[in-house]
């Protein structure tokens, strides 16, 4: 636990810091209005779009948190469902919609994107592991089928935006001690001068974590360079690095592990020393070309490499190591007529290429040592594809939306002994879009959204042979959704903004995860046949008082499958049928801010024939802090968090259709951290 020394220190300064002198006070002042947003690959108005979107400002990503995990500031996102915040080998599991909810370990049909930059590969993977919390300045969600923008794995989209540099410039430094032995530190600095702008940021944080065998050490660095050629021309370049050496895992347990001790690991776990390290980085470049008045063009290139490995609880195989490299570009064109006054609306078209090649060796696991190799293949995945979308104004406060994208791709694996060819797929989707709305006022908006998306398995899944065989799974096919939403949004008064959408989704080939009595700790998947997804979502945010802002949202989930092996009307594990998140929000103008939270997630089904539970749970977190400013730009923040502050026992994974009832990885009890930061 945190030292008693350390938490009375900053509880000393939040006490003091209000009584000193005030030399400028903080703007409270919440007045609600439409939001730009830029993840539906142009810039509109959140309450003019027929896609379901949410928006999260830099103060809720940021002040008072402890930026360990993104789901801190998911929280607020309807249809959105977040588990594993504290097994940093597995990564945090996020699902929008059902789409993602069947991932081993980290991130699966939910498209990523950092400044523009695909964090997914091409094939659906994706690991949040080198995001960097404190340089965030706002996330973008949208909440439903997008294949007919970003293609492969679009269930749904997080496009995450780092802070861009002032004139002012800034230099910050923030340092947090926690439970468990919680150490980070932050080092940001950036400045606009003239045509040139920089923004860096360095981060390194450590844990012993809940459990046993769940350690964790990572450091992450960024830069964010700009060059502004003229009034709207600029080039960015992007640069990321993450090293963790150490994410210890401590692997799911039975119900009788989590009944005599929640802070166990599973002995195999232990045995075989699970856990992994990775080393990444990517680098991309953003070029913006104004040609006219109304028209952009914009092209873009980037390319990750990521060096992987792993140790997995058993021997055969069991340790994983795997380099990658992940290679892309594009180019698009927008048309911006949304000031007009006849034919208004907006054209955005172009194409894109990436190419993936994962080389995946395999070795015996003789507990914790690398033992001999028992696969050697190199995985390619290539996608080509081409988009349009156009958002045009029909008649007077009648918009309809239309798009479509074409993806070619081409899978394959060789052997690295002999170069022989082991299995090779090729696809070609087509997926589309088409949307209405009618605005009934300047701040009401009704729509109708009828979108498709496709989900190939990723390489790592293909890779799962049941069989034991090299190659692929041969048996795994993609999985397809038609989703129709219909949904009312807007703004009333200025205080308040609410949305309400009803959906309905098919799926057709849904993946899900299963294990084997002969690999217990590994994941091979299947298709389970077609599944039926009908959900509604209720947003509600309320400026009630100055300095007062509450939120509360509500997901219902109906997700059950239609033709599956006798599992016909069961419901889909993984998911809770219901989940509600309400907060409320205090600043002072002097500076003193505080932040409740309550979530409330109903029981989830562990396995397909939904014959195990787990409970539901309430989740209640506290964080309170205060921020001095002074006139000449210095400023002081010092913050205290509590999670879990009615100290529920729950768990903060499930691991779907795991062999011997170990389904559960339990959540920390009761624990806070603190901290302080400076800046100028």
């Amino acid at each position: 636990m945190l030292g008693k020394t350390t938490l009375i220190f900053f509880t000393l300064i939040l006490l003091y810091l209000p009584l000193a002198s005030q030399e400028q006070a903080i703007d409270t002042t919440l007045a609600l209005a439409p939001i730009t947003v830029k993840a539906t690959r142009y810039e509109t108005k959140d309450t003019k779009s027929s896609f379901s979107l949410t928006k999260v400002s830099k103060n809720l990503i940021q002040r008072g948190q402890a930026q360990l995990a993104v789901n801190e500031s998911l929280n607020t996102v309807p249809g959105l469902f977040a588990l594993n915040a504290n097994n940093f080998a597995q990564d945090l599991r996020i699902s929008i919609r059902g789409f993602g909810a069947r991932a081993a370990f980290g991130i699966r049909g939910v498209k990523i994107l950092v400044d523009g930059i695909p964090e997914s590969t091409p094939d659906g993977q994706a690991q949040v592991d080198n995001l960097s919390i404190g340089v965030l300045d706002n996330i973008e969600v949208i909440r439903g089928a997008s294949s007919s923008l970003y293609g492969n794995a679009s269930g749904g989209v997080i496009s995450f935006q780092t802070e861009n540099p002032t004139e002012e410039g800034i230099i910050e430094g923030r340092f947090m001690r926690g439970s468990y032995d919680l150490q980070q530190y932050q080092l940001k600095t950036g400045k606009r001068k003239g045509n040139f702008s920089y923004l860096l940021h360095g981060v390194h944080v450590k844990t012993d974590g809940y459990r046993e065998n769940s350690g964790m050490k990572n450091t992450i660095l960024n830069g964010k360079f700009g060059f502004h050629f003229k009034e709207k021309d600029q080039l960015q370049l992007l640069v990321n690095y993450g090293n963790s050496p150490q994410a210890d895992d401590p692997g799911g347990i039975n119900l009788d592990q989590v009944q005599s001790n929640r802070r166990s690991a599973r002995d195999r776990n232990l045995l075989f020393k699970g856990g992994e390290e990775v080393e990444q980085i990517r680098l991309g470049a953003i070029y913006d070309k104004q040609l006219g008045e109304r028209s952009q063009l914009q092209a873009k290139a980037y390319h990750t490499y990521r060096d992987f490995a792993n140790r997995l609880p058993f021997e055969f195989g069991g340790i994983v190591e795997l380099e990658r490299q992940f290679t892309g570009g594009g180019i698009s064109y927008n048309f911006d007529n949304q000031a007009a006054e006849k034919n208004a609306g907006i054209i955005t078209a172009g194409i894109e290429i990436e190419n993936q090649s994962d080389n995946r060796q395999r070795f015996r696991n003789l507990e914790g040592a690398k033992g001999d190799q028992t696969l050697g293949q190199q995985e390619r995945f290539f996608n080509f594809s081409a988009y349009y979308f156009q958002d045009y104004e029909l008649f007077r406060n009648f918009n309809a939306s239309v798009g479509g994208r074409y993806d070619h791709i081409r899978i394959d694996a060789t052997s690295l002994s002999n170069d022989n060819r082991l299995g090779e797929s090729k696809f070609n989707k087509w997926n589309s879009t088409v949307g209405f709305g009618y605005k009934i006022s300047n701040n009401a908006y009704l729509y109708l959204n009828n979108s498709t998306s496709f989900e190939t398995p990723t390489l790592n899944e293909l890779s799962n042979n049941p069989t034991g065989a090299e190659g692929f799974n041969e048996d795994l096919k993609p999985q397809e959704a038609t989703s129709t939403e219909v949904g009312f949004k807007g703004i009333a008064g200025r205080k308040l903004r609410y949305e309400i959408v009803l959906f309905n989704i098919d799926v057709t080939n849904e993946i899900l995860p299963f294990e084997l009595e002969d690999f217990p700790g590994r994941d091979f998947f299947e298709n389970v046949g077609s599944t039926n997804r009908k959900g509604t979502e209720l947003s509600l945010t309320y400026n009630f008082a100055k300095g007062f802002t509450a939120y509360l949202t509500h997901t219902y989930s109906d997700f059950v499958f239609k033709e599956f092996n006798g599992f016909d009307s069961n419901v889909l594990p993984g998911i809770p049928k219901h989940s509600t998140f309400a907060a409320i929000n205090y600043t002072h103008p002097q500076g003193v801010y505080a932040r409740v939270q309550s979530r409330w997630i109903s029981s989830i089904y562990t396995n397909n024939a939904n014959s195990i539970q787990d409970a539901a749970y309430n989740l209640v977190n506290l964080n309170i802090g205060y921020i001095k400013t002074w006139e000449d730009g210095v400023e002081i923040e010092t913050f205290v968090g509590f999670n879990n502050l009615l100290d529920k026992a729950y768990n903060d994974n499930i691991r779907i259709n795991a062999f011997g009832g170990r389904f559960y990885e339990p959540a920390p009890s009761l624990n806070l951290y603190t901290g302080v930061a400076v800046r100028f």
